[in-house]
Formats: C-alpha cells, sequence, structure tokens
C-alpha cells in the first residue's frame, strides 16, 4: 500500500495549528484573540485547499479597472449595416472580455456554441496584457496567460446552452495548462476531445529543432446534455466505394488494416 507522504505533512501542519489554536483559547484574551484565530482558520483552509490541478497566479487587467466603474454599451456603425431580409448577425468589435461581459446581459444560457482562437503565447511576444507585450523573460509570462484565459472562460461558460460546446484553438505553448485549466473550469467529465489538425504542409527549414505542423482544438461541453450528431451521407461520399463482389453488406473499399 503506498503512502501519501503529502498527506502526512498536511496532516502534521493541521494538527500544529490545533495545538497553536487550543494554546491561544487558554491564554488570556483581548482585543488580538480573534484576529489570531481568524488566521489559523486561513492558514487551515489553505492546507485543505485543492490538490491537484492548475495553480497559477492570480493578474487583475487594466480593463478589470475599467468595468468596475464603466458598463460597456453598444454603438452602432450604420455604414457597416447589410439588410439579410429581417435576419440578424452582428460582429463585436473592442476589448474581448468587455464585449463578453456585455453578451452575458443578453445571451446568458443562450449560446449553442462558441469557437475562440486565442493568443497562443509564444516565445514571440505575440500576447498583449494590459497594452504591453509579454514576452520570454517576463517570469510571470504564464500565469498572466492563464489568468487572462481563465477569467473569459468563466463568461464563455455562463453563455452556453446546458447542451452547448466550446472549441478553444491552441498550440504546444499552451496546450498542457490550458487542458488543466479547462478540467478545472469546465470540469474534467465535460472534456470530449483533444483535436489536432493540420496547419501546414510545407517543411520549416528548422535548423536542430523538430518542424512542427499541428495545432490543436480542445473540446468541452457544457454538461452531459450535449449530443454530437452525425452528418448525413453524400453521393460525393459514397464516391469511393463499390460492391464488385455483390457484397449483401454494402459498398466497401479496400484499405490499410492499421
Amino acid at each position: 500500500m503506498s503512502t501519501n507522504i503529502s498527506k502526512k505533512k498536511r496532516d502534521d501542519l493541521l494538527d500544529k495549528i490545533k495545538q497553536i489554536r487550543a494554546f491561544i483559547a487558554a491564554a488570556p484574551q483581548d482585543e488580538n484573540t480573534g484576529n489570531l484565530l481568524s488566521y489559523l482558520s486561513e492558514l487551515e483552509k489553505d492546507v485543505n485547499g485543492k490538490k491537484y490541478g492548475l495553480v497559477f497566479e492570480e493578474h487583475r487587467e487594466e480593463i478589470d479597472e475599467v468595468l468596475d466603474t464603466h458598463t460597456p454599451v453598444l454603438t452602432e456603425d450604420a455604414d457597416l449595416f447589410i439588410d439579410h431580409g429581417g435576419q440578424m448577425n452582428f460582429l463585436l468589435e473592442g476589448d474581448n472580455l468587455a464585449a463578453l461581459k456585455l453578451l452575458e446581459k443578453t445571451h446568458r444560457g443562450n449560446i449553442d456554441l462558441i469557437f475562440i482562437d486565442p493568443p497562443y503565447n509564444t516565445r514571440n511576444g505575440d500576447f498583449g496584457y494590459d497594452d504591453s507585450r509579454v514576452d520570454l523573460t517576463d517570469t510571470f509570462r504564464h500565469s498572466k496567460w492563464v489568468s487572462f484565459m481563465s477569467e473569459r472562460l468563466l463568461v464563455a461558460r455562463r453563455l452556453l446552452k446546458n447542451d452547448g460546446v466550446i472549441f478553444i484553438a491552441i498550440d504546444d505553448n499552451e496546450q498542457a495548462a490550458l487542458k488543466l485549466l479547462c478540467d478545472q473550469l469546465f470540469g474534467e467529465e465535460n472534456f470530449l476531445a483533444s483535436i489536432i489538425w493540420q496547419h501546414s504542409i510545407q517543411p520549416k527549414g528548422y535548423s536542430g529543432t523538430f518542424s512542427v505542423h499541428h495545432n490543436y482544438i480542445l473540446c468541452y461541453q457544457k454538461t452531459a446534455q450535449f449530443v454530437l450528431n452525425s452528418l448525413p451521407r453524400t453521393d460525393e461520399d459514397n464516391k469511393a466505394y463499390a460492391n464488385p463482389d455483390n457484397d449483401p453488406r454494402g459498398r466497401w473499399r479496400s484499405g490499410d488494416v492499421r
């Protein structure tokens, strides 16, 4: 039977906190006693906190300061209006967090599908945070990205219907962190697939490293009410199949057994 060393260390620490609490309770009481007991309760909560998953530094953005005192509103650009005979589609342009929170006021729980292509946080300073570029020298590069994504994905989840689904494009730089973050926000049980898609076929000619030709799309359902449907087969789909031997099971084609 394995021994959980980390749990033993937590239990030892909790026992020490218990002893300190008993000592404070037995000592003469003053105006600081309540505060000390409160601090011990906070320590206990931290010790008993999450034991597995993504840990990151939370960062507050400039847009958070703006949204504390200002409500985002839509301003229509009449020159871009296209009449589709009553069908309404619209494009929001602006800070994505402000746009999401604005959509939440009118579309909470009403969105079937969300696809997002966030900044990949590459080593090339592609990720803008608080109007500055986050590069490899920033020691909080990953924490800033995860904090940025967490706030937006929480709103995105609230926008989805219970049978809704979200697709998130990403590459190797943050794929692992994003998977843990989404497990935390959407629930590990709601993970559907990590779709690998080939974004190029041309070798990049790098020296001393791999030429990577794929990215990922992480797919999560909001709840188990989501249903993945199939598309009906068409004549074009069936063109590669035939039945030269009159197999009673229908049309077929030969293929690699792998």
